[in-house]
């Protein structure tokens, strides 16, 4: 039987099966690693972007293969565009976190009680990252393009393919799943968003 030299391509870019799916991962690691690399030159956070770039692929790898990503051009260029938004996310996350830890830390710095404050912000922090791990994934997931990325319920929605409903739903899970777990500290409504 003869197949052309376009689906031959087409099925050797099939990225649904395992085996096709690690011929992709190899073909494309070291390009998505070095876009990450020109624009951040920190290597943990290029692997972990790079990581978290394909992870996504092989949980949505049937939708992307009902797109036109046959040829390479096609790939390179959606893996390009999906880097540099992950990127993008990654410093504006960054940003935030280094604005909340500034914040907090001038707050600390006004009381008297500076390092009783660090500790508890510590600890609460703590509690609060394996809080975050015991949420359903799909639960996580909302909440972190929530508080972390600081997307908006209707940028969430596009992103993830679900209604506005469902990722209000998330957000209120996740909320009172911390609340009901944070009983032993003072947490501001202003914190947990309410």
């Amino acid at each position: 039987m003869f197949i052309s030299k376009r689906k031959q391509k087409r099925f050797y870019l099939d990225i649904r099966t395992p085996k096709g799916f690690t011929s992709f991962y190899e073909k494309y690691v070291k390009y998505v690693y070095s876009i990450c690399y020109h624009h951040l030159e920190a290597k943990n956070h290029c692997h972990d972007i790079t990581s978290k770039i394909f992870e996504s692929l092989w949980e949505r790898r049937e939708s992307l293969h009902r797109e036109s990503l046959a040829d390479d051009r096609s790939w390179r260029n959606y893996l390009s565009k999906t880097a540099k938004h992950k990127i993008y996310d990654h410093l504006k996350s960054e940003e935030r976190t280094e604005c909340f830890i500034s914040s907090t830390t001038i707050e600390c710095s006004h009381s008297e009680e500076t390092t009783e404050n660090e500790v508890v912000f510590t600890e609460l922090n703590e509690r609060v990252s394996l809080l975050i791990e015991e949420l359903p994934p799909k639960c996580k997931e909302v909440f972190e393009l929530s508080r972390v990325e600081g997307l908006s319920k209707k940028e969430i929605s596009a992103r993830l393919s679900v209604s506005e409903n469902t990722v209000k739903s998330h957000m209120a899970k996740a909320l009172n799943h911390l609340r009901e777990r944070l009983t032993d500290y003072h947490v501001p409504k202003r914190v947990t968003g309410t």
